[in-house]
């Protein structure tokens, strides 16, 4: 039984990933731990109640379990409950019991298609700096094998294998489209600065039969391991071309863009945007992390589900599809105009 298959109260038997662990002690003293089990279809929480401690420890985060429970609604939602006084409703999985796949979703874009826009892009940077740079990452094949895999977040969004080559395009494709309608960008930098922004994601994740941060990844953050990596290519380049080829001026605002993409330090940005690239990269990074979440929601909706969405936890809210079924009229049509003789082809003056 996957995660998605359980839509109802009753008995629910499968195996699952145990992403989170939490103990926790109720008003009446009793402990308990709330656990967060998932799979490629999704996660749902469980409640373990009256638990020993030494059962609990053995439900550590990053676990495969076989699990044997009851789903009951609580506060509108599904959850899973067990008794924990034994360890009956559980059993740890050997890495031969369970296939890997059923826990690593990945794009359902096709990757072969992210690469093109990618690689299209970093040709088309015309300052010879930004453009080595750019070649630096993504010329190197163990490079590009990492960054295609790597998800783009942990929970939050994009959080599949090939998440951040996703959200990397996504974000490029927005600012592209901003810099056509904005002259004063500087293209290249705005370019350069969507390419790298979370190039500090490939040592932030690591894959196993989930995704869980790394050390460093914990310790430092994705801006600041991103910064590192581009600082240290930029050293580099210098080492074999010289110190002028890739002067301040351009190495500045650059790693401004990785620092401020979060956009306010409340989310994480040590700085917040000061150039006109630094504040189109961040709202382009905001935007395609957000829709990424309401498709998420969209995706799980089972298509007789009605308008609403059950309440996301990540969104904080229920998502809303409107339906268009009541405005369509078999017998409405647009009957085609007759042009009038004399009357010019084009619209001149409509806009």
């Amino acid at each position: 039984m996957l995660v998605k298959d359980i839509q109802s109260e009753g008995a629910v038997s499968g195996i699952f990933l145990i992403t989170d662990s939490q103990w926790r002690v109720a008003k009446n003293g009793n402990p308990y731990a709330t656990l967060r089990l998932g799979d490629k279809s999704g996660e749902i929480a469980m409640k373990v109640w009256e638990i020993a401690k030494e059962v609990f420890d053995e439900l550590k985060k990053g676990r495969v379990i076989k699990v044997d429970a009851t789903a009951k609604a609580f506060n509108g939602l599904l959850q899973l409950e067990a008794s924990g006084s034994g360890k009956g409703f559980f059993r740890i999985c050997q890495a031969d019991e369970y296939d890997p796949g059923l826990f690593l979703r990945s794009t359902t874009e096709e990757p072969e298609k992210l690469w093109a826009v990618l690689d299209q892009t970093v040709s088309e940077i015309s300052l010879p700096c930004y453009h080595q740079l750019l070649q630096h990452f993504f010329s190197n094949p163990e490079f590009r094998e990492e960054f295609g895999r790597t998800p783009g977040a942990l929970r939050h969004h994009h959080a599949y294998l090939g998440g951040l080559l996703e959200h990397t395009v996504g974000v490029v494709n927005i600012c592209q489209t901003v810099a056509k309608y904005y002259p004063r960008v500087n293209k290249d930098l705005l370019m350069t600065g969507a390419l790298l922004h979370d190039l500090g994601k490939v040592e932030t994740y690591q894959v196993g039969a989930g995704f869980d941060s790394t050390d460093p990844g914990k310790l430092l953050g994705h801006l600041i391991l991103g910064i590192q990596l581009v600082s240290e290519a930029i050293v580099s380049l210098r080492a074999t071309s010289g110190e002028a080829f890739f002067s301040a001026d351009l190495e500045w605002p650059l790693l401004h863009l990785l620092a401020s993409h979060h956009g306010i330090k409340d989310w994480g940005s040590p700085v917040e945007p000061t150039s006109l690239e630094g504040c189109i990269l961040h709202h382009a990074d905001y935007m395609d992390s957000e829709i990424s979440k309401f498709l998420e929601v969209l995706r799980k909706h089972p298509a007789d589900g009605g308008n609403w969405t059950v309440y996301d936890r990540n969104l904080q809210k229920s998502v809303y599809l409107p339906s268009f079924a009541s405005l369509i009229n078999e017998d409405f049509s647009i009957e085609p105009v007759q042009e009038e003789e004399g009357e010019p082809d084009g619209l001149e003056g409509s806009y």
